[in-house]
């Protein structure tokens, strides 16, 4: 069974006993294009706690475009409940829109690991129920 790993630095980390590599190429990986439900959970979730903590979001919508920062977006809200000030309705948008500047790290039972970046899997949308 395989192993997943989130990095959120986007410095891949040297582990004993495995082949590392920056970004594993498209023609050497073993593993599905999919994300898995357990990647995606991770994934949202630690991309959600980045945005409480204050790191800039990237987000495409028609008003504007370009990094924003979470406090901007709040300040610029009326409602504090609404789904724009989301932490996690916001990851879910930027896991769509593949802006999330997150790496995963599949790792294979005989020692072979594949670092692929979050906007090169696709999700499927029914995991994210939005």
């Amino acid at each position: 069974m395989m192993r997943s790993e989130i990095i959120t630095d986007g410095i891949v980390p040297q582990s004993e006993g495995a082949e590392t590599a920056p970004i594993t190429p498209a023609e050497k990986r073993r593993s599905g294009v999919y994300l898995t439900k357990y990647e995606v959970a991770r994934i949202l979730g630690e991309r959600a706690r980045q945005i409480v903590n204050g790191t800039s979001l990237v987000l495409d919508s028609n008003s504007h475009r370009g990094e924003m920062s979470s406090l901007e977006i709040a300040e610029g809200c009326t409602n504090p409940y609404a789904a724009a000030v989301d932490p996690i309705y916001i990851s879910k948008v930027e896991l769509l829109q593949k802006k999330i500047p997150m790496i995963v790290r599949r790792i294979w039972p005989d020692g072979w690991c594949e670092n692929i970046p979050v906007s090169e899997l696709l999700v499927d949308k029914a995991l994210l129920n939005l």
